[in-house]
């Protein structure tokens, strides 16, 4: 089962990360409600925790922009807050919202909870849907993985970072920053283009190309290989890559690459 947790707070991001992975979940963190639609329409988690009080969207409002959403609608989600009172438990409900756990909680006290939405759902609900249009998956990254991606976004002009599988299936591994509705086509073309520069440094006898850029509308894609299987993936808000974009990703990549090995 796949576990999306939404939280502006990273100690409780995390917190739920250690207490999840031993039961063998697949755990996704993202630090807002706007993030957490940006994973929902890249991969559909079979349950959402959520918090309840964030900066923008809030955890009511994020479950009713779910409920709304004919792809979404299905996905339970479990709200958590640091008061749970009547008028608190009204509101998850008329949210549609599966129930609320105060905080701080113990595995006595969550456990029982995602139990017990996992049992009430129909199979049909349980079943892991992936939308037809963006048949791509994220998987769970360490807990360092915020860390190393930030850097990037610290740049005006990174708008997007992404890591892209370059095996057969070119998935994107993990993403940070704006949505990108192309991601797919683009895992696609990163995994070829890969591929093919790495055919074409042997063919030539010569060390392997691992990086280059790909037009993308008036932007541009700077993309450099992580190792066999991964590639970095900066989208750049312009027609060209600055020389400080190149460095930021020459300067990260080490570190990447022991995360994505």
């Amino acid at each position: 089962m796949k576990i999306l947790i939404v939280d502006d707070s990273v100690s409780v991001r995390k917190a739920l990360e250690r207490l999840l992975a031993p039961r063998n979940f697949a755990v996704t963190s993202v630090s807002s409600a706007e993030h957490a639609l940006e994973a929902v329409a890249l991969d559909t988690p079979s349950l959402i925790i959520a918090d309840i009080v964030m900066p923008g969207m809030n955890g009511f409002e994020l479950t009713k922009r779910l409920k709304s959403s004919e792809h979404h609608k299905h996905i339970p989600v479990l709200l958590i807050s640091g008061i749970v009172d009547a008028a608190v438990q009204v509101q998850a409900k008329e949210a549609g919202a599966q129930g609320v756990v105060s905080k701080p909680f113990t595995p006595e006290e969550l456990f029982p909870r995602i139990d017990e939405v996992f049992q009430t759902l129909s199979l049909e609900d349980q079943r892991e849907i992936i939308p037809e249009a963006v048949p791509i998956a994220i998987v769970s990254a360490p807990l360092s993985f915020d860390a190393h991606l930030a850097p990037f976004l610290e740049k005006a002009e990174i708008e997007t970072v992404l890591i892209v599988a370059t095996t057969v299936d070119a998935s994107i591994l993990a993403f940070s920053g704006q949505a990108v509705p192309d991601a797919p086509l683009i895992g696609t073309y990163i995994r070829t283009i890969t591929s093919i520069g790495k055919g074409l440094g042997k063919n030539l006898s010569v060390e392997e190309i691992s990086g280059f850029t790909l037009e993308y509308g008036n932007k541009s894609i700077f993309v450099q290989r992580l190792n066999d299987t991964s590639a970095l993936a900066l989208l750049v808000a312009s027609g060209s890559i600055p020389s400080t974009v190149r460095y930021l990703a020459q300067r990260q990549i080490p570190a990447l690459q022991q995360i994505f090995a």
